[in-house]
């Protein structure tokens, strides 16, 4: 239990008044022996043990009398979600708001959103503590305590608006322990609203037993408080997003493919339209459910008089409104160029024939290099780099960075040395250069009659999808019989979980055959065998060519004068740029919101006839659409030996998560005034004269 007033409490040895008046009254009257007196108190002896207990009622009622007086002048707060064991008003409270796109999901009354839910219970309860708690605002966007004056203010402050971006649980409480350690408050609790997102709580992140043991350690009381809006919204969802876009030109006309994600909830079983706006022009597309998770491919169009534009999908209002459109720009057609990175005899020039660029007349054969200048002249018209050699060193490393980021795409596969290839130590082969903390490992060898076989790969999208035909390209009759495993992935899909890496394809045996990491507007691939005859079957073609074409199509995009970001994931080179929302919410920030956005100078010079504009398509987070929630007992371990308290009904009509407990104890005050009154008055019957007195032996006689 908590108090507005504690300095109150300091009376609480009031309590002992009553007991100290009794005793002093009976000083007052000092017991002298009278022989007479002997004979009267035999005779009431029967009735002490009576008369004790109802002076110690008496006695008992005062001083709890007294006791809920002086708990009434403290102001108590009662409640689950704030019951602690006795303790004062905190000096800070924290209120760390998870205000990212999946907590607009509206809530089992259908009345308010998870976030709006939270930000009124959280003003309701922190309203209490105005006068005596320093008050401070942590969401999930820009993650910098903000002083709030009113707790009121959180309803309508700018800070707890919904977004896009994705939350991270552990920076918000990394943000709220260095202002405890910077400003040096005395007891603090955290209070934190969430819906229990398992991508946002992060519980596999090694920072959170780090969290914890500093939290615990720190010389002031630091509680928790734990908000809990996961429980399931009755109203239908569904859910679309953008997962890859390529570019096609076809007997001179441009296409766009689009993979897109559609989920929806248990609840949607009535069929579903999708609208498709291109260019400010809308198409409504029948849309044929047959699974609530489903992968729908898309092919467009794009206008030949426009050189760029932009475009969205977007499914009907529902339960969360914010996970019904993926967002996508398009630009000018470009040429696409590649540069092949080897020394290997057989396995370069295999890469060079399939990196042959058909789009031009005739066909361009793909350069091949041993050596890469990392200078940027020689990388200015690249846009797809196959580096068949070592992983590169620290200022390669930089360079390849910055020409993904850009929009490049690098295919990275293992490198060879023909001299140890037969090395008795195996460990010795391995490369201890890395890319984004990616090694590859020592190489695998598996006997010619017994290879290694692909277990299965992404037939909907990337670079190994089905043709438009429904024809699978033949990864199951590969031969691999040499491999190098990579080293680093479990930290990307675990620990680092802001990093967009995932697996293409896998063998039988789990491990990767195509890996994928986003880096910027590009992309890094790593391959984890060669097209040479001691490897893989690679070489036949069958599935090397349509791997490395389609990467070839898809790196033209560094040419275009488009970017696609997510939102909250946007770096400083496009925060310089003043970007003006076009579709979308008025005034949005695009760092945080998803839309369609154009810089400012490029439309300015588009209307003076000079450029084609610049445009920037931000869609939400990947992250929003897991759909995995954490338990409680799953996050009580990650905060250790600190106090939790946890509230679990945030989606229940006005529920409060507190009141004031005063009136309880003045009822109380006022029943144990009533009772000693009622002890201490006088008896109603009278008393009976004795009329007869124990005679003694000697009187007996007579």
């Amino acid at each position: 239990m908590s108090f507005l007033q504690p300095f109150i409490l300091f009376g609480l040895p009031l309590a002992l008044l009553p007991i100290l008046i009794h005793l002093l009254n009976r000083l007052r009257h000092r017991p002298q022996p009278w022989g007479a007196m002997q004979f009267l108190l035999a005779a009431s002896r029967s009735s002490v043990d009576r008369a004790r207990l109802r002076q110690f009622l008496i006695l008992l009622f005062r001083v709890l009398a007294v006791l809920a007086l002086v708990l009434f002048l403290a102001r108590p707060l009662a409640g689950g979600w704030l019951g602690w064991a006795v303790s004062a008003a905190p000096d800070a409270i924290l209120l760390l708001v998870d205000r990212s796109a999946s907590m607009e999901h509206f809530s089992g009354d259908g009345a308010v959103s998870r976030r709006e839910k939270v930000l009124r219970l959280m003003a309701e309860s922190a309203q209490k503590f105005e006068e005596t708690s320093h008050l401070l605002l942590v969401d999930s966007a820009l993650r910098q305590p903000q002083a709030l004056l009113k707790a009121e203010s959180l309803l309508d402050h700018p800070l707890t608006n919904a977004t896009d971006a994705a939350a991270d649980i552990p920076a918000m409480l990394q943000s709220a322990l260095s202002w405890l350690l910077e400003n040096q408050a005395g007891n603090a609790e955290i209070w934190i609203g969430s819906d229990m997102q398992s991508s946002n709580w992060q519980a596999e992140d090694d920072r959170w037993p780090s969290l914890a043991g500093k939290l615990r350690v720190l010389p002031q009381t630091v509680k928790i408080r734990l908000l809990a809006a996961n429980a399931n919204s009755t109203q239908s969802d569904a859910s679309i997003s953008l997962r890859e876009q390529t570019r096609q030109t076809r007997e001179g006309s441009r296409e766009a493919v689009f993979a897109l994600d559609i989920t929806r909830s248990a609840e949607s079983a009535s069929p579903l339209s999708i609208e498709q706006n291109l260019d400010g022009v809308s198409t409504e597309l029948p849309f044929d459910a047959q699974s609530l998770q489903q992968r729908w491919r898309r092919r467009v169009n794009l206008p030949s008089q426009n050189a760029s534009g932009w475009g969205f999908f977007s499914t009907p209002p529902d339960a969360n409104n914010l996970n019904n459109t993926a967002y996508f720009v398009y630009g000018q057609t470009a040429k696409p160029a590649v540069l092949v990175l080897s020394s290997d005899p057989i396995a370069g020039p295999v890469l060079q024939i399939a990196a042959v660029n058909y789009q031009t007349d005739p066909p361009q054969l793909a350069a091949l290099h041993s050596r890469w200048n990392a200078a940027s002249e020689s990388r200015q018209g690249t846009t797809l780099l196959i580096w068949q050699k070592q992983l590169p060193e620290e200022k390669e490393a930089k360079a390849l960075e910055t020409f993904a980021k850009q929009g490049g795409v690098v295919l990275f596969l293992p490198p060879t040395d023909l001299k140890n290839a037969r090395s008795p130590n195996p460990l010795a082969e391995a490369d201890g250069n890395h890319f984004h903390g990616i090694r590859w490992e020592a190489i695998e060898t598996n006997p010619t009659n017994d290879p290694f076989k692909i277990g299965q790969w992404d037939r909907a999208s990337g670079p190994l999808a089905d043709t438009e035909e429904g024809i699978s390209l033949p990864l199951e009759l590969l031969n691999i019989r040499q491999r190098r495993r990579l080293t680093g992935l479990h930290s990307l899909n675990n620990a680092d979980k802001r990093t967009d890496a995932s697996a293409f394809a896998s063998f039988q045996d789990g491990n990767p055959l195509l890996v994928r990491i986003a880096v910027g507007q590009g992309a890094a691939w790593f391959l984890a065998t060669l097209p040479r005859p001691n490897w893989s079957s690679l070489a036949d073609g069958n599935v090397l060519i349509p791997l490395v074409q389609r990467l070839l199509q898809n790196s033209a995009r560094r040419q275009e004068k488009t970017i696609s970001a997510i939102a909250g994931e946007t770096n400083q080179s496009l925060e310089s740029t003043t970007w003006n929302p076009v579709v979308g919410q008025k005034n949005a920030d695009f760092r945080w919101h998803a839309g369609i956005y154009q810089s400012e100078t490029s439309a300015e010079n588009f209307r003076s006839g000079e450029e084609s504009p610049a445009w920037l398509a931000v869609n939400r987070s990947p992250l929003e659409d897991d759909s995995g929630r954490l338990a409680i007992e799953e996050i009580r371990p990650l905060f250790g030996n600190l106090p939790l308290a946890v509230h679990q009904k945030a989606n229940e009509q006005n529920a409060p998560l507190q009141s004031e407990a005063w009136r309880l104890f003045l009822l109380g005050m006022l029943v144990f005034l009533l009772g000693e009154g009622c002890l201490t008055l006088p008896s109603s019957k009278p008393k009976p004269v004795a009329t007869h007195r124990p005679q003694s032996p000697m009187q007996a006689e007579y």
